[in-house]
């Protein structure tokens, strides 16, 4: 009888223990992955530069299983940080501009894959909690003072908080000007720096901005460096590999040598009327751009989007050649003297690090570093 009992209850019991919460007020923030997300979930792992760069996220969309001190957290967007040698220092975090490169992960193989893949580890150390209304702002806020006390005003910030629970190990950082709730363990991380976009440079006493940066790029590779670079031939008339301004064709470009794994077609639309403004194929690794206009009857035609510019932003992150003879790292007097030979026409340049060559279709911008060396190039 006794069996039949426990075998009836049996059910029950596991249902109950499945719809538990995981309460992300109450985790240490060093837990193993597999703790604190679930595969039945949606979840996400890889790169989001503009949300944090310097680890690997894992994002779990519009999951049921999390609260904060008694708030479901029911649909929010979750984002549990982990430490990756590789995210934390190289060359991709400092490029600016956006990247994503994320992953979905559906079994145990596929998160060690990516785990190994950016060198990171199997606990989390942060989460990152998307807050879509007021109310739960006003919530989550209350909920903070109560636990922590008022907060210290963050001067970065319109509404932002934040609170340094040394008894925790703990960075508590309210951002409700970009939507975001970010509570992270800082036993690894500086006691006295913290830098995200959503908060900008936060001092928590004695803080050395720039040692704090540098030991966040301390291993980041050099320009030089980058591997597998794209070999770039700039003819006379400034085009770029055959590509001709005005003429190529999107199409024409996808199915070019050129084209290559590194290049990610972004596409730049108008918040008012939705419609695209512009397709760009961004090489983020070697900070390659091209630019294309787009057809104004249906912007995905491919063969009626036309190439209208480049940037080259580091000459030294690529191997390339110009027809006329000029060389990544002349001095800035030498390419005056190589465009005077030349007749090139170029705009006056007094005061400036850069020259600019007008033509009736397009202008060339040559860029030129601080020690005043040809360093990067615009073409539109």
């Amino acid at each position: 009888m006794k069996k039949l009992s426990l075998l009836a209850i049996l059910p029950f019991f596991i249902s109950c223990r499945s719809q538990e919460k995981i309460d992300l007020a109450g985790l240490k923030l060093n837990e193993p992955i597999e703790e604190i997300s679930n595969f039945d979930d949606r979840l996400l792992i890889g790169v989001e530069t503009v949300e944090y760069p310097f680890s690997l996220l894992l994002e779990v969309e519009k999951s049921q299983r999390y609260s904060f001190d008694g708030i479901d957290l029911a649909g929010q967007r979750i984002i549990f940080q982990i430490n990756s040698e590789i995210l934390k220092t190289d060359s991709i975090t400092r490029l600016g501009g956006g990247h994503i490169d994320l992953k979905q992960t559906e079994t145990a193989s596929d998160l060690e894959e990516s785990l190994k893949r950016y060198d990171a580890d199997s606990k989390i150390y942060g989460v990152r909690v998307e807050l879509k209304t007021q109310e739960l702002k006003a919530s989550i806020l209350k909920k903070l003072v109560e636990k922590y006390g008022k907060g210290t005003k963050n001067p970065n910030t319109d509404n932002g908080l934040y609170w340094n629970i040394k008894s925790q190990n703990k960075f508590i950082l309210y951002a409700p000007d970009y939507n975001r709730l970010i509570i992270l363990n800082n036993t690894n991380l500086s006691k006295t720096c913290y830098w995200d976009i959503m908060n900008g440079l936060i001092d928590f006493g004695g803080c050395n901005n720039e040692k704090y940066m540098a030991e966040l790029l301390k291993n980041a590779t050099k320009p030089e460096d980058v591997k597998d670079k794209p070999t770039l031939n700039i003819d006379k008339n400034w085009n770029i590999n055959n590509l001709i301004v005005g003429r190529t064709t999107e199409e024409e470009f996808t199915k070019s040598p050129t084209n290559s794994r590194f290049f990610e077609r972004m596409t730049e639309i108008d918040g008012t009327t939705g419609t695209t403004n512009e397709i760009y194929y961004q090489n983020t690794y070697h900070d390659v751009n091209l630019y294309f206009a787009v057809s104004k009857s249906y912007p995905d035609n491919q063969k009626e989007n036309i190439i209208n510019g480049y940037a080259i932003n580091d000459l030294r992150k690529v191997n390339i050649s110009f027809e006329n003879n000029l060389k990544p790292g002349l001095q800035f007097e030498e390419v005056l003297k190589l465009l005077d030979k030349l007749k090139i026409t170029y705009h006056p340049v007094d005061f400036a690090n850069y020259i600019e060559i007008k033509t009736s279709s397009y202008t060339v911008t040559l860029n030129f570093n601080e020690n005043m060396l040809l360093s990067g190039m615009f073409m539109r």
